[in-house]
């Protein structure tokens, strides 16, 4: 009963009995993504507890242009990353029991640095006009419409119709949980995008996708 999209220059194997094929331009597989990403950051479809609990999304990454720290994340006195806690509004060290990281906004370590999470560094580029399915159309071979739909697809399905499984598990910090969340979308990627020479980007940006809407390992 899934509903199966396959993009795919070429409507060969797995791409003729889809339910949808999607032709790409060889190669632009990865801006097809980024264009989803900016999608789903503009409805905001993403999974902040997903984020919080399993990346680096609320990580402070130092913002002090001209220093040799800028751009490296902030780091306690034993070298653990550093998160904004908003309740208490102080810098502590990641997995920290309790703690609700921000997951955007430049706050001021106790060094006196200026400090950004992650998260807000990546929600900036990839809402850029350049990724919108507008501005990667013609590039990709792929109607803006068609983008944009695709990316509400992703996005209703993924929380409209997420799973609740009912099974205890005790998370990377140490906290029980009685319960968790399946998004019911899958990605696969085979030879076509890893043997091009963006193929690298390409998987890393897909699985960036996957990482956002909190559906790895579903």
């Amino acid at each position: 009963g899934a509903r199966f999209v396959s993009v795919n220059p070429v409507r060969t194997g797995y791409s003729s009995i889809a339910d949808d094929w999607i032709g790409i331009r060889p190669g632009t597989d990865g801006l097809l993504i980024l264009s989803l990403v900016h999608e789903l950051l503009k409805a905001r479809c993403i999974d902040v507890d997903y984020l919080v609990r399993y990346s680096n999304a609320a990580w402070l990454v130092v913002d002090a242009p001209g220093t040799k720290d800028h751009g490296l994340f902030a780091r306690d006195g034993e070298g653990k990353p550093l998160v904004y806690e908003t309740v208490t509004e102080r810098p502590v060290p990641s997995g920290s029991k309790g703690a609700r990281p921000a997951l955007s906004g430049r706050f001021q370590l106790d060094d006196g640095r200026f400090a950004i999470p992650v998260f807000d560094h990546l929600a900036k580029e990839f809402l850029d006009a350049k990724y919108a399915p507008e501005a990667v159309a013609a590039e990709t071979g792929i109607s803006a419409d068609t983008i944009r739909g695709l990316a509400a697809e992703i996005g209703r399905v993924a929380f409209e119709e997420a799973i609740e499984v009912d099974q205890p598990w005790t998370d990377m910090n140490g906290e029980r949980h009685q319960s968790f969340v399946g998004r019911p979308v899958s990605f696969h990627a085979m030879r076509g995008i890893s043997a091009h020479s963006n193929g690298f980007q390409t998987a890393r940006a897909l699985h960036m996708l996957q990482v956002l809407i909190g559906a790895v390992d579903c």
